[in-house]
């Protein structure tokens, strides 16, 4: 995909995208009234929104951040029960007004690289993950995905509810991720009823950064913490603040800690070190997908 003829053609109509995204949702719709009724006036700025949010992606160079973005667009327009061909008679209209605008105002940008760049941004990236996420046809890799683009936290783990344990005012969840580590997490009675948990539910673990403790492996201390991880370091992000760590664990999944600059100096925490990693069940979040 060339991501650098898609990204001149686009810029160069910049003072003129919103006249393009205007002539397209009214021709879209002329040319295709039953779509009217999904996208009533009120729309237009969705509409606008997907067509950049369409460019963007198309321009984008790594497809490991675009196919994502992709799915989850496909995914949020399930509702519609629109499929393949919907996106196909989308980009039939966007491709025909795009090089109307572009013949009248960047004529050398239009060729016929240009075109073809165009075209295999929507056949072989576009439509195809579009129509994956409108068919919900996600692996748990793509899905995860998803989930780290609608939170902030660094740590969110894909597992499976192995026991549910209730004592007292909260319940102890915990969850066997791949590799078989198993993150505990204390949610409320209203939490599991609302979260609708059950052995084998699927869920995800979700924990803060600056949540996570770093010690270093060889230590002697036990702690009462529920979760306690080791494996090593394989990343080091140092900030005007504070340091993210990424460590590997022996399982092969990933977490991540926020710790302050004083702290991975004390500690040596450099690439390749042996460390753990403890975080209490309380500073667990559980979150399920809508639907699953």
């Amino acid at each position: 995909m060339n991501t650098d003829l898609i990204g001149e053609s686009w810029d160069k109509l910049a003072e003129h995208q919103d006249a393009l995204v205007e002539t397209f949702y009214s021709r879209f719709f002329e040319q295709y009234p039953k779509y009217k009724s999904l996208f009533p006036e009120s729309m237009a700025r969705h509409m606008a929104k997907i067509v950049r949010t369409l460019t963007i992606v198309a321009r984008a160079a790594d497809p490991e951040v675009v196919h994502p973005h992709l799915i989850r667009l496909g995914d949020k327009h399930r509702r519609f029960k629109l499929t393949k061909q919907d996106f196909l008679n989308f980009k039939q209209i966007f491709l025909e007004v795009l090089g109307e605008y572009c013949s009248k105002f960047c004529p050398e940008s239009w060729n016929e690289q240009c075109v073809e760049a165009w075209n295999k941004a929507f056949d072989e990236h576009i439509i195809p993950y579009v129509t994956q996420g409108l068919e919900g046809k996600m692996n748990p890799f793509e899905r995860k995905r998803i989930i780290n683009m609608q939170t902030s936290a660094a740590n969110q783990l894909l597992g499976k509810v192995i026991s549910i344990n209730t004592e007292g005012l909260n319940s102890e969840v915990v969850l066997e991720l791949e590799g078989g580590d198993r993150v505990a997490a204390l949610i409320t009675p209203t939490g599991l009823e609302r979260l609708n948990l059950k052995i084998g539910s699927s869920a995800y673990a979700i924990i803060g950064a600056s949540s996570v403790m770093l010690m270093h492996a060889k230590t002697k201390l036990l702690f009462s913490a529920r979760n306690y991880f080791c494996g090593r370091v394989i990343e080091t992000e140092l900030g005007p603040i504070g340091a993210k760590l990424t460590l590997q664990l022996k399982s092969g999944n990933i977490f991540q800690a926020f710790v302050s600059k004083q702290t991975v100096t004390e500690l040596d925490l450099k690439q390749g070190e042996p460390v753990c990693c403890v975080f209490r069940a309380i500073d667990v979040l559980l979150a399920v997908e809508k639907g699953i």
